[in-house]
């Protein structure tokens, strides 16, 4: 079993197999095509994957903003609200709304802007990009994610612990017809692959992530404390320490993110399968040499309201999408991977050749990153 998180060499390699699902798909087609009874763990992430396009975790804090400027009683009167909507207006009383929005500001306005400049603006930029690995000494979206995770365990920590639950329920609520998992796709797993494992890893807190395992009846959560922020490779250690045989070179483990920003891109260093879903950032097809990643996958995956729209309408799509061009059904071998990524992969190779033990100053971590998300869009 592998004891460490530290890779023994720098090289790279291009993945056994990628799978483009093509055509948008239920979560259920995407199991059948991705599990099978060699199949020990399932790893879902939750933000952006058992939703589509919601972060749960920011909502839950937006939640507790209203709570704490309005109380409960008048946020319950704002129900139904607009899905996906994170301010509240209580146009009855003017000065609510300023004490609102400065609590508001107090608490997210630096890490937000923070968030918002390293790394939303910093995935359209490549200067700004480049700035900050030399600024954070590594990728900026994890550093800066820090900031806003920190926010939200203040926000938690100092909000009743009874009224928690009632505030995750709303925003539950609220979101039901974006779910793309299902309790009822988590039962039927368990039916149809009664060996797997299935575990919810997540950055969000504990009121948010236990909440989600409870809905959707998953026995194994992992969530952020102010002690640890359950993000990036920290994933990978909480799993190793909490499954004796996780990441065993003879242990099938299956790994499905939303992976935005690329905060899960290093599930592909430990797992044996990983699976991007609804996926701005999706997974490269370039792996550590000494990995032991066999396949990726990429698919679309519907909601539970796409997917009742297209009981009329089967061209339907959310219209937060981007618009999905005739995607197409892909698979490829190492071999015909290489043939559209071979020159990235020696670039990186010879890069890397002058480091050991993955540590890369700022300037060579920010080329090989660049180089290796640019190797799946050779996919596209």
């Amino acid at each position: 079993m592998r004891t460490t998180l530290r890779p023994t060499s720098n090289a790279r390699r291009c993945v056994g197999r990628f799978v483009a699902h093509g055509e948008p798909v239920s979560f259920r087609q995407l199991c059948r095509a991705v599990l099978g009874k060699q199949t020990r763990y399932l790893v879902l992430d939750l933000d952006g994957t058992i939703h589509l396009g919601r972060n749960l975790g920011e909502l839950f804090g937006w939640e507790i903003s209203a709570y704490k400027s309005y109380g409960s009683q008048r946020i319950a009167r704002f129900e139904p609200r607009p899905r996906g909507g994170r301010w509240v207006w209580d146009w009855s009383e003017p000065h609510r709304i300023v004490s609102y929005l400065t609590r508001a500001a107090r608490a997210w306005a630096v890490p937000g802007t923070h968030y918002f400049f390293w790394s939303k603006l910093g995935s359209h930029s490549r200067l700004i990009r480049r700035a900050g690995f030399r600024k954070f000494r590594a990728d900026p979206i994890c550093a800066v994610q820090r900031g806003v995770q920190t926010t939200l365990m203040d926000e938690v920590e100092s909000t009743p612990k009874g009224v928690l639950p009632t505030l995750m329920e709303r925003v539950w609520r609220r979101h039901l017809g974006d779910q793309v998992i299902g309790a009822d796709d988590i039962r039927w797993i368990r039916e149809a692959f009664p060996q797997v494992e299935i575990i919810l890893s997540s950055a969000s807190p504990k009121p948010v992530v236990s909440f989600a395992a409870e809905r959707l009846g998953i026995e194994h959560a992992f969530w952020s404390t102010p002690a640890r922020i359950n993000s990036g490779k920290a994933k990978i250690e909480t799993l190793m320490e909490s499954f004796g045989d996780f990441c065993d070179p003879e242990v099938e483990v299956v790994g499905m993110s939303d992976t935005a920003r690329g905060e899960d891109h290093c599930w592909a260093q430990y797992f044996t399968k990983v699976v991007d879903l609804n996926s701005p950032d999706p997974f490269p097809p370039i792996v550590p040499i000494d990995s032991p990643l066999a396949e990726v996958h990429s698919a679309v995956v519907l909601s539970r309201d796409e997917l009742e729209h297209r009981a009329f309408d089967p061209s339907y799509l959310d219209p937060r999408r981007d618009p999905v061009k005739s995607p197409r059904h892909r698979e490829l071998t190492s071999t015909d991977v290489f043939t559209y990524v071979g020159d990235l992969l020696q670039r990186i190779n010879t890069l890397a050749s002058g480091t050991e033990g993955g540590d890369y100053p700022a300037e060579l971590a920010y080329r090989m990153a660049v180089l290796s998300e640019s190797s799946r869009a050779r996919l596209a």
